[in-house]
């Protein structure tokens, strides 16, 4: 009783089904269960919420309550789990022992790139075993949350001091921004790995890059289940003084499978159609005019569940000014990037 007046839910919609089921369990002080169940409208994708909540009324030595779902530092010197989803016989009081969906699934991993996934053998494990890997997991997801957030921080940092924000997206969400790497290749075979703000020539650029990131982990919801769409556009045409043509689109991959692998690729010499998406507009090298100073190139990478390709305007190969990227990723669902990088280029 580490947590007192604490409130769980857990909201399953199941896909394909117009009704899902919200059962919520209310702890109170004095820890008797109250079940509610009510029905609702579920979106048509998986859906799998808990929310944790510890009042200030804590029991005097508790420190904290994790993401994990445990509280530490309580008085008795060991972490104790919240309550996992009751039975109905649970719940009613029969005394019929049954095993929470908390149990069945395992604790949640949080993998380096910010995917999340479950343990694959956790149903096997003995009660020890369990206990010693939440511990070890426990400790890794924190030292992983932390890294994901200073990455976050510094790439927010170098968009805002570029003004990609709020000139070309007006934010980025809270969730962690993915590792992507891009990379171009010379006429004289030299190789660019692209960083935030780096200044590349017109000669070096004017072939697609190559545009990588990690493939989703073993077990994630990421496997066979989600695409990315990538988006190279130019702020600052004519020019950044005078954006009239704000923005000028470049390139527009979308409906790249998450196929596995530790490895995704597009661009130069990879493949294209099927799994390494459909290209909407093929990619045109940087071409700012002549006195009008440096231009900012955008990459954005956005993930999502539902292939786009459908849904697309034809036109963009010829009509690539003046592309409105809000309306665009409102009338495709595409929601916040995963992914954001730059570079810089002037007139030669």
């Amino acid at each position: 009783n580490t947590c007192h007046g604490t409130t769980f839910a857990l909201g399953i919609a199941n896909q394909g089904s117009e009704v899902g089921t919200m059962a919520g369990i209310l702890v109170a002080p004095n820890l008797r269960l109250q079940p509610a169940v009510r029905l609702l409208r579920a979106p048509f994708v998986p859906l799998l919420l808990l929310v944790v909540l510890c009042s200030p009324a804590m029991a005097a030595g508790d420190e904290s309550c994790t993401a994990e779902g445990t509280c530490s530092g309580s008085r008795t010197g060991t972490d104790q789990p919240l309550p996992g989803l009751p039975s109905t016989d649970e719940a009613t009081g029969t005394g019929r022992t049954t095993t929470s969906l908390a149990d069945q699934m395992g604790p949640m991993v949080i993998n380096e790139d910010g995917t999340m996934k479950r343990i694959a053998n956790w149903g096997e494990m003995t009660e020890v075993e369990r206990a010693n890997t939440i511990r070890v997991i426990s400790k890794r997801n924190a030292k992983r949350i932390e890294t994901l957030k200073k990455a976050r921080e510094e790439m927010v940092n170098a968009l805002s001091a570029a003004a990609i924000i709020p000139d070309v997206i007006a934010d980025v969400d809270d969730t962690p921004l993915r590792s992507t790497f891009i990379s171009y290749t010379g006429p004289d075979s030299t190789r660019i790995e692209l960083e935030n703000g780096i200044e590349l020539t017109q000669e070096l650029s004017a072939q697609e890059p190559v545009v990588s990131w990690p493939g989703p982990a073993a077990g994630s919801a990421d496997t066979d289940s989600s695409f990315m769409t990538v988006i190279m556009l130019d702020p600052d045409a004519p020019s950044r003084g005078a954006p009239q043509f704000r923005n000028w689109l470049h390139w527009l991959v979308v409906d790249v499978q998450n196929f596995g692998g530790d490895i995704i690729s597009i661009g130069l010499d990879q493949p294209k159609g099927g799994d390494g998406g459909k290209e909407i507009a093929s990619y045109k090298g940087p071409t700012p005019p002549k006195g009008t100073g440096l231009h900012r190139y955008v990459f954005l990478l956005f993930r999502h569940t539902t292939r786009i390709a459908d849904t697309m305007d034809t036109t963009l190969e010829q009509n690539r000014a003046s592309f409105n990227l809000r309306e665009f990723t409102e009338a495709t669902g595409l929601g916040a990037p995963s992914s954001v990088m730059f570079f810089t280029c002037q007139s030669q």
